[in-house]
């Protein structure tokens, strides 16, 4: 037996038909006046080649159980064969509620046909300055009854044979109902997300039913194809957690968060097709959404950071922090750029031997180590002997310097004056 005969067998097709008077007439020649003082009808009572002959609100009944009736359908089925496709399992419960729209519709007829020539004199008294061409539009209340009505029918499809030439054709449309249920699917999901989710920390209880709404069509019509079966086992598993962590009459973190991922899942074919095969948990989709999910990750890198950071770089300095020092890589730095800017080498030095080289380093270190920490101790540097001996008791491993030269109260200090410091600095 073929797909297309299983499916046959699981699918009724249910065809409704309304007859809704519009209340209106044709405009006949004797409408329009013409030449002086004539005019058009306002759009009030003609339109379009048509007039009202009683107000159209009184109508309004009809066309909200039109409306009720198309969306009862779509919520089992689908649009199919101009009718709705819906499941067999399903018929004797919309069968109820078709019945119970029937008979609100007649009993709206009723009222209205025994009420119609009231509605045309109440009509006439709104607009008096169109009486005559109002009266004389006007249909009998016989035929207005005839046009008012409501039934439906259901029919079940009669399996052909794979050797039918219509079978392909008709094996198309069927198989086309489940890509329009998932697409139906995908967008419900999508509104549902902007409307209810999108920027929100919590959601209403109420919610639940519609994802109620759209986890039983999908159900119903789960025999058109077996990848429906993981979308509705995703559903309960939502519509579950709805009874477990409702707080009072809202949904809040951690399982709002799982609302947004089962959403965020229905929302996209090509990710639903991966929760079907597995590639894609609910789980891992609320992880992602939940805010702050990867704030681990950067905190343990800041952590390895601060541990990683060398204790001797602080910027404090005996309390003070008169300024922010080089750390040590940048003083060596800026020591061997400066050095193989301004020193030349002698005739006769060479690679083989190192020791001058190496001497001359180490003395270019200890001068730069003494003039940051001129700086490092207090806002003011020092401006007698008195206080570069206190710095350099403060600093024991400061080597002895030669003494500064005088200089005026308003300068900046002089720095120890060395062969060395004069070539680096000058």
């Amino acid at each position: 037996m073929s797909n297309t005969v299983k499916h046959l067998e699981n699918l009724c097709v249910i065809h409704v038909d309304f007859d809704i008077w519009s209340g209106q007439t044709r405009l006949s020649p004797d409408d329009f006046k013409l030449g002086e003082g004539g005019k058009i009808p306002s759009e009030k009572v003609a339109q379009l080649g048509s007039k009202k002959i009683c107000d159209p609100a009184k109508l309004k009944g009809f066309h909200r159980l039109k409306t009720e009736t198309r969306r009862l359908l779509l919520r089992h089925g689908m649009p199919f064969m101009n009718g709705f496709a819906v499941p067999a399992s399903k018929t004797d419960t919309i069968c109820d509620e078709l019945n119970k729209i029937s008979a609100e519709y007649e009993s709206l007829k009723q009222d209205f046909v025994s009420g119609y020539n009231n509605a045309v004199e109440e009509w006439i008294l709104e607009n008096p300055e169109y009486e005559s061409t109002i009266r004389a539009g006007a249909l009998p209340k016989s035929a207005v009854e005839k046009r008012i009505g409501f039934e439906y029918q259901i029919f079940m499809i009669q399996p052909i044979s794979d050797d039918d030439p219509t079978a392909e054709n008709l094996n198309r449309k069927i198989e086309s109902l489940g890509g329009d249920l998932l697409d139906e699917v995908t967008e419900e999901a999508q509104n549902f997300f902007s409307k209810n989710l999108s920027g929100r920390e919590e959601c209403s209880i109420a919610t639940r039913n519609t994802l109620k709404k759209i986890r039983d069509k999908v159900d119903g019509l789960s025999f058109l194809d077996s990848s429906f079966i993981p979308l509705v086992n995703l559903l309960d598993e939502t519509l579950r957690g709805y009874e477990q962590h409702a707080h009072g009459r809202f949904i809040r973190a951690p399982f709002f968060y799982q609302v947004v991922a089962a959403t965020l899942i229905m929302g996209d074919r090509k990710r639903l097709q991966e929760y079907a095969e597995g590639a894609v948990t609910l789980a891992g989709m609320a992880e992602t959404v939940t805010p702050g999910h990867s704030r681990n990750d950067s905190n343990s890198s800041d952590d390895t950071t601060a541990q990683t950071q060398p204790e001797g770089d602080s910027n404090e300095v005996d309390g003070d922090v008169p300024y922010e020092p080089l750390s040590s890589d940048e003083r060596q730095e800026m020591v061997v750029n400066t050095e193989l800017e301004t020193a030349q080498p002698e005739e006769g030095l060479s690679d083989d031997n190192p020791t001058i080289s190496e001497t001359s380093q180490e003395d270019l270190e200890a001068d730069m180590d003494r003039f940051f920490e001129q700086f490092s101790s207090s806002d003011e540097a020092p401006a007698s002997e008195q206080a570069v001996a206190e710095e350099s008791e403060t600093h024991p491993e400061t080597v002895e310097v030669a003494q500064p030269v005088a200089v005026e109260p308003e300068t900046h200090p002089v720095m120890p004056e060395t062969e060395e410091e004069e070539d680096f600095f000058f």
